[in-house]
């Protein structure tokens, strides 16, 4: 590429050998730079055997950076996309589900108009309370489920709504989106040998948006990494200051957590050169700049 394509800030990010930790400003071209980085990867693939996997949040986004490395000329046979529940249904649940109990005699995913019809149901007695299918947003951390709303004085309800939720979905053999990811942690805590598989299978692990990633899915990311021992290689990159789904989990881990995590050597690089907004606007940002990234317009 060309310094027209990418900056020195993206170049040097892509270029770099290691495991990364990249905190992108607004406007740096945080999509363009992983683009590059999963198509430099493609395009030094050394193992038939090997996988380039990029975590993205939309399914969308993942056909949009899909789209711009067929545009680049590049093989993406060895190139898996999609979001972190296609990725744990993929490579984790269908491949080993039959190691659950509740997933062993088959299973069903139900879609999220399913879901609230569900709990529409559930919630109808507890009207008088208040209480919609809204407030049953909940989350699973690796202790469990989290709920969402931030109401006090109905979660003991809640809990017990939630209770026959997951009763109606375990006789049926149905799992929604949540559950997903809960059935993936349990398999990679309780088979060691599921992430030692997958971390032979994988080169490089990308993930986008990690401000807005749970602590469970850092949890069966950092598993995989840590089985390879630093073969598997981790590309992360996100913006602390753009999370919005704290009240479902979500949250910017820091680079000295992930580490931890993942047991593996991360270096922490910037993209701080934003292509969007003015000096001025930039300037004014600094007043809301919780994280302290470095932006220059």
């Amino acid at each position: 590429w060309t310094d027209r394509e990418v900056n020195p800030e993206q170049s040097a990010a892509v270029l770099l050998p290691g495991s990364v930790f990249l905190v992108a400003c607004p406007g740096s071209g945080k999509t363009r730079t992983l683009t590059y980085k999963i198509a430099y990867e493609l395009s030094h693939m050394e193992s038939d055997r090997q996988f380039v996997v990029a975590i993205t949040y939309t399914h969308r986004a993942a056909d949009e950076i899909q789209e711009r490395i067929e545009s680049l000329g590049v093989d993406t046979s060895k190139l898996w996309i999609g979001t972190i529940h296609s990725f744990c249904l993929e490579w984790i649940i269908k491949p080993y589900g039959i190691y659950l109990p509740e997933l062993a005699r088959g299973y069903r995913v139900i879609d999220q108009h399913e879901r609230e019809k569900l709990l529409e149901r559930l919630c109808a007695p507890y009207s008088g309370q208040r209480i919609s299918f809204y407030d049953c947003d909940y989350y699973f951390a690796s202790d469990g489920y989290h709920l969402g709303c931030p109401q006090q004085a109905k979660h003991a309800t809640l809990h017990l709504i939630l209770a026959e939720y997951f009763r109606i979905l375990a006789e049926n053999r149905q799992i929604d989106f949540e559950l997903i990811l809960w059935h993936a942690c349990r398999l990679i805590q309780h088979n060691q040998n599921i992430s030692a598989l997958l971390s032979k299978l994988f080169s490089v692990v990308l993930v986008d948006e990690y401000q807005d990633t749970k602590q469970i899915q850092y949890s069966i990311i950092c598993a995989i990494l840590k089985a390879g021992g630093g073969g598997t290689r981790l590309f992360m990159v996100g913006d602390p200051n753009q999370a919005i789904y704290g009240s479902l989990g979500g949250y910017p881990i820091a680079a000295a957590d992930l580490r931890r995590l993942a047991a593996i050597p991360i270096a922490e690089r910037e993209l701080s050169l934003n292509y969007r907004s003015s000096e001025r606007i930039t300037r004014y940002f600094g007043n809301y700049n919780v994280f302290r990234t470095t932006i220059t317009a």
